[in-house]
């Protein structure tokens, strides 16, 4: 009974957070019809002028090789400390540099991130990550060293959002996965929102574009989708689950 309890609490749970993710991506999608409405655009034009001129004294400040330093420190940081988060990073990167070079250096900097908590879960175990799943059999079974399904894993853990990026890297630092498989395993999971928050801080002195708010409602509804899914896969698994102690059962009798 107690565990029905807290499948259900599970499944509401994120029933929950996929309908917020629904609803701001419907809220959103309003607001970009509303935009288009010229007394809209017209008080919106008055402060057009004073926003590129901050844009630019930020972009001709700001994009220099210490800053680039300083953001890649930055990531260095989070993957040891709690920091900003990372949505925050990703963002401001991208306000201050072209949108090329803003993704390339997320990219690096998301590298040194997962890098740092690989080899500090190698160092030290999957520490809290390790004990929390270790209390769900099914959970720790999926992300078990020895499964082949590792990998498939891994990037469906980096879709998810606000999963904790440290403690999966951590976890996945105790198992024997190869280090250059996990990278570009990671950066493809993140890259949907790696790409959203670099083009959400490349427009982000024009809130009322397209180019700002369709980001923000692909990053929306995708969020919602994954959630779904991840919420369908792990029902599946339980349905599965007491079919092969049932056969265990009629083999040993």
């Amino acid at each position: 009974m107690g565990e029905n309890k807290k499948e259900k609490k599970r499944t509401y749970i994120l029933n929950i957070i996929a309908f917020i993710c629904f609803s701001t991506a419907l809220v959103l999608i309003v607001l970009l019809r509303l935009f288009q409405v010229q007394q809209v655009v017209e008080w919106y034009n008055k402060y057009t002028d004073t926003l590129k001129n901050f844009e630019l004294w930020i972009q001709s400040n700001g994009s220099t090789w210490v800053s680039v330093l300083i953001i890649i420190l930055n990531y260095a940081l989070k993957g040891v400390i709690p920091w900003f988060p990372l949505s925050c990073i990703c963002v401001a990167v991208g306000v201050i540099f072209k949108w090329y070079y803003a993704l390339a250096i997320n990219a690096v900097g998301m590298t040194v991130l997962f890098t740092i908590r690989f080899f500090w879960g190698k160092s030290f175990g999957g520490g809290n990550a390790e004990k929390i799943l270790s209390k769900y059999d099914r959970a720790h079974t999926i992300v078990d060293k020895s499964k082949l399904g590792s990998t498939v894993i891994l990037f469906l853990l980096r879709l998810v959002p606000a999963m904790p990026v440290n403690s999966v890297s951590q976890l996945y630092g105790t198992t024997d996965i190869s280090f250059w498989k996990y990278i570009l395993v990671s950066l493809a999971g993140f890259s949907y929102k790696l790409f959203s928050f670099t083009l959400i801080g490349h427009n982000f002195f024009d809130p009322m574009s397209a180019s700002f708010v369709v980001p923000l409602i692909l990053l929306s509804l995708f969020s919602g989708i994954v959630v779904l899914s991840l919420n369908g896969m792990i029902s599946l698994t339980k349905l599965t689950k007491p079919k092969k102690t049932e056969n265990n059962n009629s083999e040993e009798g």
